[in-house]
C-alpha cells in the first residue's frame, strides 16, 4: 500500500510545479483543448521539470511484486500529472456521443441522484418495480464525450486517450498530422433501451431485469 504521506507530498509537489510550468509556454496548442505539441528538443526541455516527479510517482504506485516500472501513461489520473506521448506521426479528435449509465434498486437513491420526475412517473417507476422480484430500474444520461487517438511513429495500434482531465503533451515527428473532427460528431451506437418510464430532459430511465 501506498505510503499516504508520500502520496500527499508527491500530489502537493505535482499541484506547486503544475502552479508554476502549466500549460507549457513554448509549445504549441490545440485550441480550446489541453493539448501541447512541438518538436522532440522542445517537448524533451519540458518533460525534463517533470521527469523527477513521474518518477516519484512510478516508485509509490509500483504493482506490488512486479519487476517492471509502471507506465507513466497508466499512472493514477488523481496525480494530475500531464500524460506526455513520444515519436507522434498523428492524432486524431473525435467527438462521440456517449452515455452515463446507473442501475438503482428503489425510487428514493434514482431521485436522489437524477433529480425530481413527475408524479405519474415516479408512479410508473414503482408499478415497475413492484411487478417482479428482479425488476431494476436503469437511468441514462446522454452527453459529448471528446476523444483523442494518438498514433506513434513504428507502432501498428493508436493509444485512446481522455485528456481533458490532465493535459497531454506530444513529442512529434517531422511530417505530425493533426486530424480535429470535433466538428463532426460520432454516430451514437444503436440502444438496447426504449420507451422510458421516465425522462426529466436529464436522466432518461428505463426499466429492465437483473
Amino acid at each position: 500500500m501506498q505510503d499516504a504521506i508520500a502520496v500527499q507530498s508527491l500530489k502537493s509537489d505535482i499541484a506547486l510545479l503544475r502552479q508554476n510550468i502549466w500549460p507549457p509556454a513554448n509549445l504549441a496548442n490545440v485550441e480550446g483543448l489541453p493539448i501541447y505539441y512541438g518538436s522532440k528538443e522542445q517537448v524533451d526541455e519540458y518533460y525534463q521539470q517533470w521527469e523527477g516527479l513521474i518518477e516519484r510517482a512510478q516508485v509509490l504506485f509500483q504493482p506490488f511484486m512486479e519487476d517492471e516500472v509502471i507506465d507513466a501513461i497508466h499512472l493514477p489520473s488523481h496525480l494530475n500529472l500531464p500524460l506526455f506521448y513520444f515519436h507522434v506521426d498523428r492524432i486524431r479528435i473525435n467527438k462521440t456521443r456517449a452515455k452515463e449509465s446507473k442501475t438503482f434498486r428503489g425510487i428514493a437513491s434514482l431521485v436522489e441522484k437524477c433529480g425530481q420526475f413527475e408524479p405519474q412517473e415516479i408512479s410508473a417507476m414503482h408499478h415497475w418495480l413492484d411487478a417482479d422480484d428482479t425488476a431494476a430500474l436503469v437511468a441514462h444520461r446522454e452527453f459529448i464525450d471528446l476523444r483523442t487517438y494518438v498514433f506513434q511513429f513504428g507502432q501498428s495500434e493508436y493509444t485512446r486517450t481522455r485528456f481533458y482531465v490532465n493535459g497531454i503533451v506530444l513529442s512529434v515527428e517531422n511530417d505530425f498530422q493533426l486530424v480535429d473532427a470535433r466538428d463532426k460528431p460520432r454516430k451514437q451506437r444503436n440502444d438496447s433501451y426504449s420507451d422510458p418510464l421516465a425522462d426529466n430532459h436529464t436522466w432518461k430511465v428505463f426499466g429492465k431485469y437483473r
